[in-house]
């Protein structure tokens, strides 16, 4: 009888432990459960369930990876600039939070060219709405994806209700992409309170903080919620010379996007 009772605490423990990292991770994406090869429009499906829009195209596959296992492989064709003609998009809502933590893991395959630069994945509110010039005028709603810039240096590309310039800002980070290497990069977004300059903003590169905004103005509070994780990536801006002078690629793995702040972080 005592052994059964250890038993069951032990199982009850193990449970709780499941219950709260699911409570924890409100999504998660990686590429195990796919078949080598070409990913398609109902592979994504299968993985993240509905979706508002995306753009694949042949641009996709999956590979095998000695660290990672299976991994998306993404297609910069040469030549190509902007989101149907180079790299992949597609836009996931999540429960609406004032607080998310996105981790993820990505390698630039040996070769690529960075060219001018081009966008990664980050958290928005409104979806996709705000990028591409399009400002949020009352502040309902911002995007903070990422970039990657001419000779590989990382941004965050943020368009916000005080933007200044035109096309979003840059949120500066003393980071360089190498390529042939994997990278874990983890973005922390905290909402500000009603009109004050009291967000935040925190990124990590491998673990190691590289940006620490604590006076950002994201939105008109309740408006303007975190409400989407917003795969979108491609060369570009929208001119010739942002286009790869050949082939690229780059790798991702190992989507989260949780409540609490991910293991690893300094």
């Amino acid at each position: 009888m005592k052994y059964i009772i250890i038993t069951f605490f032990i199982i009850l423990i193990s449970c709780k432990t499941t219950m709260n990292t699911n409570q924890n991770t409100v999504f998660q994406l990686d590429f195990e459960k796919n078949e080598l090869g070409r990913y398609t429009d109902k592979n994504l499906l299968e993985d993240v369930g509905d979706i508002r829009w995306k753009i694949i195209e042949d641009k996709a596959t999956i590979e095998n990876d000695s660290i990672h296992g299976k991994v998306l492989k993404v297609k910069y064709p040469k030549g190509g600039i902007g989101p149907k003609e180079t790299g992949i998009q597609f836009d996931k809502e999540i429960a609406k939070s004032k607080e998310y933590y996105l981790d993820y893991f990505l390698k630039f395959k040996k070769g690529f060219d960075f060219r001018l630069g081009g966008k990664l994945p980050g958290l928005t509110s409104g979806g996709s709405k705000y990028t591409g010039g399009i400002h949020p005028k009352n502040g309902e709603g911002w995007s903070a994806r990422y970039m990657w810039r001419d000779k590989g240096a990382m941004i965050v590309y943020f368009y916000y209700m005080d933007n200044k310039h035109k096309w979003g800002d840059i949120v500066e980070m003393d980071t360089i992409f190498s390529t042939d290497k994997w990278y874990r990069i983890t973005q922390h977004l905290k909402m500000n309170d009603t009109d004050k300059f009291n967000g935040i903003m925190e990124v990590w590169v491998d673990g190691k903080q590289v940006t620490n905004e604590r006076e950002v103005r994201y939105r008109l509070a309740p408006l303007g919620e975190i409400d989407t994780f917003y795969f979108s990536t491609f060369h570009g801006g929208n001119t010739e010379d942002w286009a790869p002078k050949k082939d690229s690629y780059i790798y991702f793995d190992d989507f989260k996007v949780t409540k609490n702040k991910p293991k690893g972080l300094e």
